[in-house]
């Protein structure tokens, strides 16, 4: 257990939002998105299932060190139930595999469609303010920038590389995905969270905790529990559809433009 020890003593000065630290990882997703659309938007199915692969190698690396470093303390492993791996931006873990192993075209483009809007907006609002999820321990905050990176630069790869297949019957199935997701946290919540000792909050939907996402954690203390449940749907899934539209309002100005440069070398020959 001695890299355990070494990671979990491995600290740094807490980074600042929009210090150096915050910038140098935004910069990285910039590049990454940019590189990916340029290279591989029209790459073979199979070669964006390698790029996800590789996303998803990272993910599971990075999240069994997490589990380890907060289950481990004065030389004694002791799970830590308030880790548990399925927070909403954790998705991409179970997602991703699923992507990777599916050959039904349907299936394909409701995870593209989940993963592109729902997944990408969640790791964009930590990204734009990673307040809540910036530590001293340095392994944890590397783990942090790079989930929600990934999140951002494969939500746009995959939205490019799909675009001809996007549209609002896609996008209800990957709506019907995330309430399937919600249900699972759910279920968590009202089975092993009622009997643990630790604070166990999956997706922040545990009537027993305060939430602490924006807007909803406002709504919690003065609504029922299933009033809650439903206006955290409502919501992120406004928030989806607002990103299916922009995404798809971005890809019709780019094919337009493409377009008017085509006919424009026509005119002049």
């Amino acid at each position: 257990m001695k890299i355990i020890d070494f990671f979990e003593h491995w600290h740094m000065v807490e980074p600042k939002v929009y210090g150096l630290f915050h910038i140098f990882w935004i910069l990285i997703d910039i590049i990454a998105t940019a590189l990916l659309i340029i290279f591989f938007r029209n790459s073979r199915e199979k070669i964006m299932k390698r790029i996800v692969f590789i996303s998803w190698i990272i993910i599971v690396f990075f999240e069994i060190g997490k589990q380890l470093l907060m289950s481990y303390h004065d030389e004694t492993l002791n799970y830590y139930w308030g880790a548990f791996p399925f927070q909403f931006c954790e998705a991409p873990l179970y997602a991703f595999p699923i992507l990777i192993f599916n050959k039904n075209e349907k299936v394909r483009n409701a995870l593209i469609s989940f993963l592109s809007t729902y997944v990408f907006f969640a790791g964009l609002a930590i990204m734009v303010n990673p307040v809540t999820v910036m530590t001293g321990n340095i392994f944890l905050c590397v783990r942090q920038m790079l989930q929600h990176g990934i999140q951002i630069v494969i939500g746009i790869y995959l939205f490019a590389w799909n675009r001809k297949n996007s549209n609002l019957k896609s996008f209800g199935w990957g709506s019907l995905i995330f309430l399937i997701f919600v249900t699972v946290a759910i279920l968590l919540n009202v089975t092993i969270g009622n009997n643990v000792q630790d604070e166990f909050n999956m997706f922040y939907l545990n009537e027993n905790y305060h939430s602490v996402i924006l807007i909803v954690k406002d709504i919690q203390p003065h609504v029922p529990w299933i009033i809650f449940i439903l206006s955290y749907i409502v919501g992120f899934s406004a928030l989806a559809i607002g990103t299916y539209f922009i995404e798809v309002g971005i890809y019709y100005l780019y094919k337009k433009s493409k377009e008017n440069s085509k006919n424009k070398v026509k005119y002049q020959n």
